[in-house]
């Protein structure tokens, strides 16, 4: 069996099982691989805008033998797939902005038979945005520890509803503080990058400083 660090296991353990589940940025396609060992999913499509993330993929395919029941697809993000190829669309190890930007992009993820599973390295906000403004309203959140890094992980499917947020929910979304440390932890950090932001701004914009002070107040009482 495969093993995942623990970043992978939080994405590999989000996604429901599914006929068929894409992993964008496959890299070394273990997620995929692992979905097909544990029966998550029956088929899985590998990837990735590089040849030599494809050609490891393809290793780790045949070593665990589970090449027939893969497809190794030259893609830059979303732009080589169609509605209906796949439930399950994992896109794990990009930054937030690149991860937002398929979402607008690719309309035809808006159907409620397809779950999105995304693991953004940088600003979960943006992610966080782009599913909202997309009627992506069923949402749930994990952070994950590995080593001293902490990662955001997210479940979500459309529904077509695009519900009122306060403007401090991007920051926060679906995280559980109160219930989970690492959420708290994570929660503290967004903080500090917001503090960070803020104070950076007030000699130039105290509007938008002001702003980021409301937005601020608000992530920091979700860590008490």
């Amino acid at each position: 069996m495969l093993h995942l660090t623990p970043r992978l296991s939080a994405v590999a353990g989000l996604v429901r099982p599914c006929e068929t589940v894409a992993d964008i940025g496959t890299d070394h396609a273990y997620v995929p691989a692992f979905l097909l060992q544990t029966g998550v999913a029956q088929r899985a499509i590998a990837a990735d805008i590089h040849e030599k993330p494809l050609e490891n993929a393809k290793k780790t395919l045949e070593r665990f033998g589970l090449l027939n029941r893969a497809e190794l697809r030259l893609s830059d993000g979303l732009q080589g797939f169609r509605a209906g190829e796949a439930q399950a669309f994992v896109i794990a190890g990009m930054g937030g902005e690149q991860i937002a930007a398929m979402l607008h992009a690719a309309s035809w993820l808006q159907a409620p038979e397809i779950q999105l599973v995304l693991q953004p390295m940088t600003h979960g906000e943006d992610v966080r945005r782009a599913l909202r403004e997309n009627g992506f309203s069923r949402v749930e959140e994990r952070t994950v520890a590995e080593g001293s890094r902490l990662y955001l992980v997210l479940w979500a499917r459309w529904t077509g509803e695009i519900q009122p947020v306060s403007p401090a929910y991007d920051y926060i979304g679906a995280l559980c503080p109160q219930a989970r440390e690492t959420d708290r932890l994570f929660l503290r950090r967004t903080a500090a990058r917001l503090q960070k932001k803020a104070d950076a701004l007030r000699g130039k914009d105290p509007t938008a400083a002001k702003k980021l002070d409301s937005i601020l107040q608000e992530v920091y009482d979700a860590c008490r």
